[in-house]
């Protein structure tokens, strides 16, 4: 049986830093808004959401090695971005170094970083846990 729920802080740790992810900004708060795809016990997936309603920060999206290509990323994308519009998120941003392809399958589109809200240039993520090199990309969720 595969569900959705609230990870572990020791799970998602183990899952990002296995995918060299950032963590070093991950607080128990930010759990609140951290969804676990799980089978048989054991999580498959992570993704978070940075809320700031407008806008927010889609982050934290792993998979496991075993359990890549068979929908789980899709999956986790589709309910984080279904709880982002529960928040009344407009725009939802993300960064990226190795999966920019995958995210345009879901309609994100890549922009200029300094394009980028002010809420999400000043999340520990934008500022200084992912490389500049890494690619900002935004999906409209609601019609302005």
């Amino acid at each position: 049986m595969i569900s959705f729920h609230q990870p572990a802080k020791s799970d998602a740790l183990c899952l990002l830093d296995a995918a060299n992810l950032p963590t070093a900004d991950l607080t128990e708060a930010h759990l609140n808004y951290f969804w676990a795809l799980t089978d048989q016990q054991r999580p498959v997936g992570i993704v978070g959401l940075q809320p700031f309603a407008p806008y927010g920060l889609l982050r934290s999206l792993v998979v496991s090695p075993c359990r890549r290509n068979q929908g789980v990323g899709t999956r986790l994308v589709q309910h984080a971005e279904a709880m982002a519009h529960r928040m009344e998120i407009a725009e939802l941003y993300l960064l990226t170094s190795t999966a920019q392809e995958f995210f345009e399958n879901f309609g994100y589109r890549a922009v200029k970083r300094n394009r980028a809200p002010e809420p999400i240039r000043h999340t520990q993520e934008f500022c200084s846990l992912c490389p500049t090199s890494s690619q900002l990309m935004r999906k409209y969720l609601r019609t302005k």
